[in-house]
């Protein structure tokens, strides 16, 4: 099948003057004229213009495009699959992007704010805003956002399972305050409880151990584990301190 000059433009969605141009830079000629000296372009020469158009996309100069497609070693379906790969990343990004912008606007809108509370059932919203308030206060308004995206993408169910998990380890730990903060049973609950962590947010070995030592440290926290055991607090502030200084 052969594009006039026009057709082949419009499939492009470039100019007709740009195919002249084009022509007359020798990276992209017709497949021949007719003895009117119409331009015809076959299939060959639209898949070359997607390049050329590409590696424009990606800032390469017309000069630096016409060499990369004239190379005698120019193989088009690795360069698709190149192009594929790229265009993906870009695709994810600007998702990303869509994401960030969607939530920005939930936020400003007071959205987010109202959804997360529904994920903290059982708790009065003054405690809620205590404990987002330590946070930010502790960890910067960014991690708080980044934390509670997560929770609100993962869905109630999940959240009520990873709660869950989290409760049982805590449990775990409560019942072997006996064999000691150091003993290889409550090391291997800390890093169980380590890898739990990173549901919520990652944390840097600095922000874990400022976490176990707010269990003991902040009066939400502590009021909470001693619900569990008495001792529970100080205990995971031990063991937590204990598993960062040795962890390798």
């Amino acid at each position: 099948m052969f594009y006039q000059v026009k057709q082949l433009a419009k499939i492009a969605g470039v100019s007709v003057r740009t195919l002249h141009y084009y022509d007359s830079m020798g990276i992209l000629k017709p497949a021949f004229r007719n003895e009117n000296g119409y331009r015809y372009y076959d299939e060959n020469s639209v898949i070359r213009l997607q390049q050329i158009l590409f590696f424009r996309h990606l800032g390469f100069s017309l000069k630096e495009t016409g060499r990369i497609v004239s190379r005698p070693d120019f193989d088009v379906i690795e360069v698709l699959q190149s192009h594929r790969e790229i265009l993906k990343k870009k695709s994810e990004q600007i998702n990303d992007l869509l994401k960030t912008i969607d939530n920005t606007v939930k936020r400003l809108k007071g959205e987010i704010e109202m959804e997360i509370r529904e994920y903290y059932q059982g708790f009065s919203e003054e405690q809620v805003e205590r404990y987002r308030r330590e946070v930010r206060e502790r960890w910067g308004e960014k991690t708080l956002q980044e934390s509670e995206q997560r929770i609100l993408r993962m869905g109630k169910q999940k959240f009520a399972e990873l709660q869950a998990e989290g409760g049982k380890i805590f449990r775990v730990i409560a019942d072997k305050l006996s064999e000691g903060y150091d003993s290889k049973a409550v090391q291997e609950q800390v890093a169980r409880w380590r890898n739990w962590l990173e549901n919520f947010h990652h944390y840097s070995e600095e922000a874990v151990l400022g976490l176990g030592r707010a269990y003991s440290q902040n009066p939400e926290f502590a009021e909470f584990f001693r619900k569990i055991h008495q001792d529970l607090p100080e205990f995971l502030t031990q063991a937590i301190e204990y598993y960062c200084a040795h962890r390798e």
